[in-house]
């Protein structure tokens, strides 16, 4: 009487799961690409982290085995059941060896890379001019020594099972099916080609491509799906004439700095940059090629094959920056206003490769040395005051507050000869007689935040007409430093409290003036 393996190989299966409470539900026709239906039990224990979570399922393919060439042909129709059902999927092979027991038991895991070998043998099947015929063709699944099962029993059939769906099932499905719909898109969904006629389309088409213009007419356009790399017979959609592209929400091919100098020798300005490249650079002449550089204040248009370059600034409403970012910019631009220059530009990226051009200079009148001025002052006021947190500033606050930001850098840093204070007294009360000690609260906006000082100028007096005075002054010291953020709040008790301590301090030995009113 002859052995019937396959009968063999299913009963064996069965007894395995009866061991740990698996139930098996055979499949009663073997069409589906499955023999049994495995459900688990709930695991032991209700915390409030489980209750919700099901109970493991799985489908699973048996085939016993006489043979240990460790491969076994499976029609596609099967496996394309198997693969793209939501549950975990198996092959299990049990090896009898012309035995009545089973010799080996392997477990194959229809994992994510099986997956993708099967959807793209069929999805190039499919594209091909045969007929797809997936019940007659076969794919081979080949399974080794790490498949092989510890023990053949059903404690580790069951581990194994358990160990490669984990410890959630819902999140197997989710992550079964995302991979399912996305791969063999990895590099691309479509193949679009299209015609544009004439050089000023072809222009604009590569200025779409990197941003500077919103679309462009096209005379032909065609899209054929792909996937793996495999074209569709049939395009998605084939148009003569009348379309538009356009390409939003594109994203810079590389991030880095830009680095612009005078000479290749200077240090240099160096400032955050994003790099746009035309991926049509490859299809046109070198005259036409083009590459973009945007930064926060600055468009930079070049040729990557002639070097030839337009630049572009705005310092207009809403655009703010780091105090030494704004600086560097107002020198940027003061550089490229030297007549008969060309400056040194130097791309730097991970991404690519270091690339180097210059950006010829124009002849003109360089009107912002009032604001690079003012710039710099605070450059030195936030030095001062060792500030360590960013503080922005617009082009319109540097121009408002000029001339409060360089009088009081000027005061921090100019010697006490220099000041010239005078002034007249009410009252009887002053002795000018005595060192006098003028008190001074000197504030500047300085874009986000609000900086000052007040200060004492000690010195002697000499009386000038009218019953007014004039300080000749021998000392000068900065008794406080005060920074805040523009919307922040410093009361005028605390300012007021502040200058009385100060005078105090001096009230015995000197005459003290107070240029504050403390009643505002």
């Amino acid at each position: 009487m002859s052995r019937d393996l396959g009968l063999m190989g299913e009963s064996t299966f069965s007894l395995w799961c009866a061991e740990v409470g698996l139930i098996p539900n055979g499949s009663q026709i073997d069409k589906t690409g499955w023999d049994f239906f495995v459900e688990f039990p709930f695991s032991p224990g209700l915390s409030p982290h489980d209750i919700h979570k099901p109970a493991f399922e799985c489908k699973v393919q048996v085939k016993a085995t006489d043979k240990s060439d460790r491969k076994l042909p499976i029609t596609l129709s099967n496996l394309r059941r198997l693969i793209t059902a939501q549950m975990p999927s198996f092959f299990v092979f049990i090896e009898f060896d012309g035995k009545n027991s089973a010799q080996r038991a392997y477990v194959v895991h229809i994992d994510n890379e099986l997956i993708t070998k099967v959807l793209k043998r069929l999805h190039e099947i499919e594209q091909s001019s045969k007929a797809n015929n997936f019940n007659k063709r076969k794919m081979t699944i080949h399974y080794d020594e790490s498949n092989l099962l510890d023990k053949h029993n059903g404690e580790s059939l069951k581990h194994c099972f358990s160990s490669h769906i984990g410890e959630d099932i819902a999140e197997y499905i989710s992550n079964k099916k995302r991979h399912l719909e996305s791969t063999g898109y990895e590099n691309g969904f479509a193949q679009i080609t299209f015609t544009t006629e004439g050089e000023d389309n072809l222009k604009t088409l590569i200025d779409m491509s990197l941003g500077i213009e919103a679309e462009v007419e096209l005379s032909k356009i065609r899209g054929v799906d792909t996937r793996f790399g495999i074209l569709s017979k049939n395009p998605s959609f084939d148009s003569d004439g009348g379309a538009k592209l356009s390409m939003p929400n594109l994203t810079p091919k590389a991030e880095g700095k830009i680095r612009f100098r005078e000479n290749k020798l200077s240090l240099g300005l160096s400032f955050d940059a994003k790099v746009y490249v035309s991926p049509f650079n490859a299809m046109v002449p070198d005259e036409l090629k083009k590459m973009r550089v945007e930064g926060e204040f600055f468009d930079l248009k070049l040729n990557p094959c002639t070097g030839a370059a337009i630049y572009s600034f705005s310092f207009g409403e809403g655009i703010r920056l780091e105090l030494r970012k704004f600086r560097d910019a107002i020198q940027l631009l003061n550089l490229l206003s030297s007549s008969g220059k060309k400056v040194v530009a130097e791309l730097i990226t991970d991404e690519l490769p270091k690339f180097g051009f210059s950006v010829g200079c124009k002849d003109q009148e360089f009107d912002f040395s009032d604001e690079l001025k003012a710039l710099n002052s605070a450059v030195r006021i936030l030095s001062e005051f060792d500030v360590t947190e960013p503080v922005d500033i617009s082009f319109d606050e540097v121009f408002k507050y000029q001339t409060q930001i360089c009088q009081l850098e000027d005061m921090l840093r100019s010697p006490p000869s220099l000041f010239r204070i005078e002034f007249g007294v009410e009252g009887g009360d002053y002795d000018s007689q005595k060192q006098t000690v003028c008190i001074f609260l000197i504030t500047a906006p300085v874009g986000s935040h609000i900086f000052g000082v007040i200060l004492s100028v000690i010195g002697s007096v000499d009386n000038i007409d009218g019953g007014k005075f004039r300080l000749i002054a021998k000392d000068m010291i900065v008794e406080q430093k005060i920074v805040s953020e523009k919307d922040g709040f410093i009361s005028n008790e605390d300012l007021v409290n502040a200058i009385e301590g100060i005078e105090h301090k001096y009230d015995t030995e000197y005459s003290v003036v107070t240029f504050f009113d403390k009643k505002c």
